[in-house]
């Protein structure tokens, strides 16, 4: 019978190139069997010395999820 671990990762616009890390991965023995892309609004505080008074700005950012596993040894 196998038996796999899992590993789930996630990656956001601002992270390094995925493609390397996926290969990475690959090298490591983890096969991608899923990926998932969300998009998540944040809202920026707003806060700086300069103005006190400013409100934030919200912006959205685009998350990718990518589940993988490989066998135990």
């Amino acid at each position: 019978m196998k038996i796999f671990e899992y590993k789930i990762v996630t990656s956001t616009e601002s992270d390094e190139d995925d493609e390397t890390s996926l290969n990475d991965l690959g090298a490591d023995g983890w096969e991608l069997v899923s990926v998932h892309v969300s998009e998540v609004t944040f809202m920026d505080s707003g806060e700086s010395e300069d103005d006190e008074d400013s409100e934030g700005e919200e912006y959205v950012e685009e998350v990718v999820t990518y589940y993988l596993k490989r066998e135990k040894a």
